[in-house]
């Protein structure tokens, strides 16, 4: 174990712990979880694989839900403003996670907590109003049943401070629906996990925070040279005009290459969209972007890449809201067949106001569309709703439906996997599911991407190592020479990037920021020297990348051993992408080779220290990471190679 000094600086100092189910309230202090693991998810995550028992399922008191603020969040370090929640994952029952910007991270650090531990459940509707160290469980029942941007105006009128942050849920969250989010600063989505259908479980509405507090580095002078290097690298990074503008907006190019490797239709016949609807939905002047006024940036973010959209024409007109992105490209249209662009943005400004994670949305509603084409269900099953691909109405119908558990969202709320056991008739083979969640993930072209998703501890999704090659993902020196399609030397890209963010996500630095995809101009150099000048301690880039990231992804994977059954084959693919070929397109033909795969798969365990056999973790790297605790616990229940 690693022992490099006491933390001075950064921390806010507290763990602000809070029982719904008695209204006990306390604190703790923040350093003895951070020296073992940063901040951030790090501690969420040691909180979790310590206090949960096995036995313990999502929707009991005795689960966790956990926010963990990144260490360098309230710092102006570039970036830092990301929030962890981690909790019981609803689909997988082992470790969910999601992660999530905006300014409600640093307002808690400035109210004095670190982390916020909520265990147990409320009898009645209840909001949280964590006011510096005032801390109050408050009535909710005026809130129960509105939706995010309901609660918001309500809330900031009820304390009548303008200045307050607020993380909440919509009806989803309240009525359970397995793909909730939850919302933070209206818009901004920790989905994934549904961590929204267990704060609703909890009957807690919303928390609310005011803090008037400062954070304070350790060697100011030295970190405020590190904060202006940093700026500078993104000043000069040629990806930072393209970020400003919104990354979405790479895709007005009906030739840009991410149409070809990113994008999965009409849920998974296809990776291939036709040109003339590329051209409908994202073209200047009548597409998407004709609809973008402006681009909102988080705090601490010198870049600023979520665009502020209205609707301008068409039955949709004058609904506005934050947020059109990537994966409204991937999920909302492509996967529906919907090209018409004012339906498209209305369906993920429904899909935030509910309080649904868009991921979910995109992957489980456009399967009930093709059991809907092959007549497995009819219109008398979706409530006289016509689920035929192209039908952006019938979409946004269909996410109310969800969200307010109506007729046929009554049966997909309690999650897909669970709605086709029901259905039968074979429509589990439709269903792109990875580990329990639905995934709107491409598999087939990007075999790195189709290797970190498979993989990923909290079931499916992406960010948490995804690749498209190594021409944009990685570090410089790339770890081997990887294209997109390439199946060797895409594990070492995959593992590197899946070790950065585990670094993001504990200091709450955002990966778009860092080294991930958009503006990458930060490296792990740069985390040291931001680590060191502003937390007082004395770490190199070898034990960031190789302790304490791992210290982060071996607490997960102990936590699901502990409370799964999963095994390797849970690691795979979808079937249907192994079984089934791109359809047309540049990448005509190709699917996923089994054999392949399980060839990177090996090379993945490997490079993480795993058994590669089994997937399981060893005594021996536990040990090494000063988890002997864990170790002890996963041998108990026969979860541990003992090596």
């Amino acid at each position: 174990m690693i022992e490099r000094g006491d933390i001075t600086g950064c921390l806010a100092g507290k763990i602000l712990r809070i029982n719904l189910s008695n209204q006990n309230i306390g604190t703790e202090e923040t350093k003895k979880y951070a020296q073992k693991t940063l901040g951030g998810r790090g501690i969420n995550s040691l909180i979790m694989v310590n206090e949960i028992a096995s036995q313990v399922k999502w929707y009991d008191p005795e689960n966790l839900l956990c926010f963990g603020v990144g260490a360098l969040v309230g710092t102006l370090a570039p970036g830092s403003c990301r929030v962890d929640i981690s909790t019981i994952n609803v689909f997988s029952g082992g470790k969910g996670s999601a992660n999530v910007g905006g300014f409600w991270g640093p307002e808690l650090k400035y109210a004095g907590f670190d982390n916020l531990i909520i265990i147990g459940k409320s009898r009645k509707p209840v909001y949280l109003y964590i006011n510096d160290e005032n801390v109050e469980i408050k009535d909710a029942s005026l809130l129960w049943g509105k939706d995010i941007y309901e609660t918001e105006n309500i809330l900031r009128k009820e304390i009548g401070d303008e200045h307050i942050k607020i993380a909440c849920i919509g009806p989803a969250g309240e009525n359970r629906v397995r793909g909730s989010a939850i919302m933070i600063d209206t818009t901004k989505a920790a989905g994934g996990s549904g961590v929204g259908c267990v704060m609703g479980d909890k009957k807690l509405k919303a928390i609310v925070v005011r803090g008037h507090g400062k954070i304070e580095v350790a060697e100011p002078e030295r970190f405020m040279r590190v904060v202006a290097k940093c700026y500078q690298q993104c000043k000069d990074e040629p990806n930072t005009g393209m970020m400003r503008k919104s990354p979405s907006n790479l895709y007005s190019d009906p030739e840009w290459k991410g149409w070809n490797t990113n994008i999965v239709v009409k849920n998974g016949q296809d990776d291939q969209w036709e040109r003339e609807n590329r051209i409908r939905l994202m073209n200047c002047k009548t597409g998407v972007p004709n609809m973008q006024k402006g681009v909102r940036a988080c705090y601490s973010c010198p870049i600023g890449c979520m665009p502020y959209m209205e609707i301008n024409k068409g039955k949709y007109k004058g609904s506005k809201g934050e947020g059109f992105w990537i994966n409204t490209i991937m999920g909302h249209a492509c996967r529906f067949d919907i090209s018409d662009p004012e339906s498209v943005v209305e369906s993920w400004l429904l899909t935030n106001k509910f309080g649904l994670d868009g991921d979910y949305v995109a992957a489980g509603l456009s399967w009930v569309f093709e059991l809907y084409e092959k007549g497995i269900i009819t219109q008398k099953d979706t409530d006289g709703l016509e689920l035929t691909w192209g039908n952006g109405d019938a979409l946004n119908k269909l996410i109310k439906k969800l969200a307010y558990r109506e007729g046929i969202g009554d049966l997909l709320a309690d999650g897909m996997v669970e709605a086709a056991k029901k259905i039968g008739h074979h429509s589990e083979y439709y269903l792109i599911q990875v580990k329990g969640q639905p995934s709107l993930e491409p598999f087939r072209v990007p075999k790195g991407w189709a290797l970190a998703v498979s993989t990923s501890p909290v079931a499916g999704r992406h960010l948490r190592g995804a690749t498209m090659g190594g021409d944009r993902y990685g570090p410089k020196p790339r770890p081997g020479n990887f294209g997109v399609t390439d199946y060797q030397n895409q594990a070492k890209g995959v593992v590197w990037q899946g070790k950065t963010k585990e670094l993001e996500d504990n200091l709450g630095i955002c990966n778009y920021v860092g080294t991930w995809s958009g503006a990458n101009f930060l490296t792990i150099a740069d985390f040291a020297e931001l680590i060191n000048s502003g937390m007082g301690l004395d770490l190199t880039e070898e034990e960031l990348l190789n302790h304490y990231a791992l210290i982060g992804r071996n607490l997960e994977k102990a936590f699901n051993a502990l409370h799964t059954n999963m095994t390797r084959e849970d690691d795979l693919p979808p079937e249907r992408f192994m079984k089934e070929e791109v359809k047309s397109g540049p990448y005509k033909g190709f699917k996923i080779d089994e054999d392949k795969y399980n060839q990177m798969l090996d090379e993945y365990y490997e490079l993480w220290g795993w058994d590669k056999k089994t997937g399981m973790q060893t005594r021996s790297g536990l040990k090494k990471l000063g988890l002997e605790d864990i170790a002890e616990k996963l041998v108990k229940y026969g979860k541990l190679i003992d090596k």
